[in-house]
Formats: C-alpha cells, structure tokens, sequence
C-alpha cells in the first residue's frame, strides 16, 4: 500500500460502498472501501431532510454512516491530475431560467409581507453523457480545488456516486471543543461586497449565535473577513466554544444543520417554502458529510456537489435569496458556483 495513492486505492477496491474524505485545511485524505469495524472511525453523511431522498435518491438512504472494512490514509497534495471523460450531449436545468425568475419572484414577494427573512433556492443542472462517467475522473478533476475546499465522495454502487469539493464547514469537534463557521454571499473576485451579500450572512451569524448558546458553556467570535473559493469570493465569520457536558454529535446535527446559508431564517418557515417550491429533490446536497469518531468529528455542508448516476451527472448550486434579490443574477450565481464542472465538461 506503501506507493498507491487514495485514489487508486477506490479506483482498484471491489467492495462497496466506497468514500473519500479530505477535510479543508487537511494535508490527509482518506480512503474506504466495505463496510466493517476500522477503530471506531465512520465515515459519511445524510440528506438535506428526511423525505428528500426520492428519485433519483433513491439508492441513499436518509441518513448513511460507516466504518470501513479497509481503510488507508494518505498525504494529499493539490497536483493537476489526469483525466478522462465522455462526450457531453446535452444539459438540463430544474427549474429553467424562466421558472427560477418566476420562483425568486415568488420568494421576494413572500420576503416583503414578512413571511420569512431569507430563503435558500437551489437549481439541479443535469448532464448528459455519451457513456457512463467514471466518478473517480471527477474527482481527479476536482482535486486541485482541495487547497480551500474539503473532497468527499461516497460510491453506493457502481452506477451511483455523490461526490464534491465544498468550501463550508457544518462543524468540527476537537473532544469538547467545538467551531462553526458562517458563510453566505457570494461574488466574483473583482467586484464589490453589497448590501444584498450582508443581508445573506447575518441570518447565519443569529443562528449560530443561538445554537451555540444552546449547546456552549462559553463560545467567541472571530473576526470577519472574506473567503476566497476559486474563482469567488464570500462572506465569513468563524465562531468557537466549549461544549456543555451531555451535548453529543447527533444533538450538535440537531442543532446546526440546516443552518441559514443553506435552508433559509426563520428555519422552519424557509424549509416549508423549500419543500413545497422547489422541482426536484435535494437528496444529500446541503447535508453534512465528514469523519465521525470519539474524539473528533469534522463535518462539512456537501454543496458545489455533483450526483453521478451512469451516464449522468446531476450538478446542485443554491442562492440565498433576500428581499434585495435580482432574479437574474441568482442565475449568474448559480452559473458561477458548478462553473468547474462546466469548464471541464
């Protein structure tokens, strides 16, 4: 195993399911394959809700965590790697751009009678291919994107694999410390920050602002600052704090996911929006994805995510929407956050 990398290791493996975990800011990525008992370390994730794992879903289950039969890690480095893929034949957006305008419409005119602050809309652009892709050329793909994003990839089987590079943390557990991040906005390098982007992240900074209340002794913000992502640019504010005795991983998912950058504020009036406006089924985009163990859990929010499912790859990008939205543009956004996947595609 002493000269394989990570990848080769799932591109040879036999067994499923398989996963591939490299946590943002880590140098070591992980590989599995099967599942059996590997030192009390799991693997994994869940949906963005319990009924959204329909349709094309339906192979996941709402919820899905494991420990590997055989488990390797390794140094990761952000090298341009090789890669091959099949002929595109066409491209399919849910909603089309005149029901997304239509959709945002709906949502700002909703924001302005006061039925909630901000809502998170979500767009699945499917791609269709000459022949079945191969998750792990992706994930070559994607892999130069690891410097500032984490790269995760579940295989259920062999024709359906969920994988990404995602630049949020859902949160992260150090034995009884914990960290959270709020994240929202979005723009390209050279402009700049508005009212519109601001609006999009103080819901995130309330919400956590509560939760950590519920599940901290004492916590601490960090200083804002913006983000970089490829090619752009966002809103963040870390926070940080000391867990109150009895507080476990599943209430600390009770308590931050979804969080406003990805569900909306207030949470249940946005998430009742979402379920009853959106065309398609979320399935595991926008739900946590990471590594759980006694001592650690490391937990990222799995957007800029792509659903593989033979000949298709079905690409999820989200906007916040406020009641400064232009439709428009949400659009453009959308565009800009599965532009490398396009680019390459």
């Amino acid at each position: 195993m002493e000269n394989i990398s990570a990848l080769q290791f799932l591109e040879t493996g036999t067994q499923f399911p398989k996963v591939y975990w490299k946590s943002r800011g880590s140098s070591v990525a992980f590989a599995g394959c099967g599942e059996g008992s590997h030192g009390g370390v799991s693997f994994g994730g869940q949906a963005f809700s319990p009924q959204a794992c329909q349709g094309i879903w339906k192979s996941f289950p709402a919820s899905f965590y494991f420990s590997p039969q055989a488990l390797i890690q390794k140094a990761w480095s952000p090298d341009v790697l090789a890669f091959s893929l099949p002929r595109l034949l066409k491209r399919q957006d849910l909603p089309s751009k005149e029901n997304w305008i239509l959709q945002v419409k709906d949502a700002t005119h909703k924001i302005g009678r006061k039925d909630f602050e901000k809502v998170v809309l979500a767009r699945q652009t499917t791609l269709s291919f000459e022949n079945s892709v191969d998750p792990y050329q992706i994930l070559r793909m994607l892999n130069p994107l690891g410097k500032e994003t984490s790269l995760f990839l579940l295989q259920i089987n062999s024709e359906t694999t969920f994988l990404g590079a995602t630049p949020e943390k859902l949160f992260h557990r150090k034995n009884r410390a914990l960290s959270s991040e709020a994240l929202a906005g979005t723009k390209d390098l050279s402009d700049s920050w508005t009212s519109k982007e601001f609006a999009e992240i103080t819901p995130v900074q309330t919400f956590l602002n509560d939760q950590f209340h519920l599940c901290c002794d004492t916590f601490k913000w960090l200083p804002p600052k913006e983000q970089t992502f490829g090619r752009l640019n966002h809103l963040y504010q870390g926070v940080e704090g000391v867990l109150k005795e009895g507080i476990c991983d599943a209430t600390l998912f009770t308590h931050l996911h979804p969080t406003p950058a990805l569900g909306g504020f207030p949470h249940k009036e946005a998430l009742h929006y979402i379920s009853q406006m959106e065309p398609f089924h979320r399935g595991w985009y926008g739900g946590p994805f990471g590594l759980l163990s006694h001592t650690e859990t490391d937990m990222a929010v799995a957007i800029r995510s792509a659903l593989i499912c033979g000949p298709q790859i079905h690409l999820f990008a989200g906007a916040g929407i406020t009641s400064l939205s232009n439709p428009e543009k949400e659009w453009e956004e959308l565009d800009k956050k599965i532009a490398y996947f396009l680019r390459f595609l």
